[in-house]
């Protein structure tokens, strides 16, 4: 039998096995574009995020471009990157807004909570009928992403064909402050 050199082994299993970048996004009908895997992106975009700013305000892309935004937030408060339409934007602000009044959220990360769960007892078991769990906050919106601070992630996205999009961070003041910037399609 012949033996096949290690390296050759390691190889082929590592080209072989694909890892996902990203789970279900869950699509996009409304025209916006939709969230892809990293593999057909065509060209990265580096965006800067410090206290309540993008290095960029305007972002070209072409008509059915798949991009590969790498985003580092260089500054103290967790951003969002969030792709949309003016309308969504506004209500992805409110979204956000309520995140924050109920504790999910905080201006630094998403929070956890504690909550206790109950655990059947069994005849003579004195043991504690519970225990604790830590439940960390979700974001799900396959428009955005969260980028917490002192961190880089990468978000990619598939241009629509047409439209008028920009990219905020929705998070409450932040917008309003002029987080906010257009993607130019031509």
């Amino acid at each position: 039998m012949k033996r096949i050199p290690l390296k050759l082994l390691i190889s082929a299993l590592f080209i072989g096995t694909t890892f996902p970048v990203f789970a279900d996004s869950g699509g996009s009908s409304n025209g916006i574009g939709q969230q892809a895997q990293a593999t057909p992106a065509t060209r990265t975009i580096f965006v800067k995020m410090d206290d309540i700013n993008y290095s960029q305000k305007t972002i070209d892309v072409k008509p059915g471009e798949t991009v590969r935004f790498v985003l580092k937030n260089e500054g103290t408060l967790m951003h969002e990157f969030n792709i949309g339409q003016a309308a969504s934007q506004l209500e992805h602000q409110r979204k956000m807004a309520t995140l924050f009044k109920d504790g999910t959220l905080t201006p630094t990360g998403k929070a956890k909570s504690v909550i206790w769960r109950e655990r059947s007892a069994g005849p003579g078991d004195y043991e504690l009928a519970g225990y604790p769990e830590v439940i960390e906050a979700k974001h799900d919106d396959p428009n955005a992403i969260l980028i917490e601070p002192g961190t880089t992630k990468e978000f990619v996205w598939t241009f629509p064909k047409a439209g008028s999009l920009s990219f905020a961070c929705t998070l409450p003041g932040h917008y309003q402050a002029g987080m906010v910037g257009e993607f130019a399609l031509r």
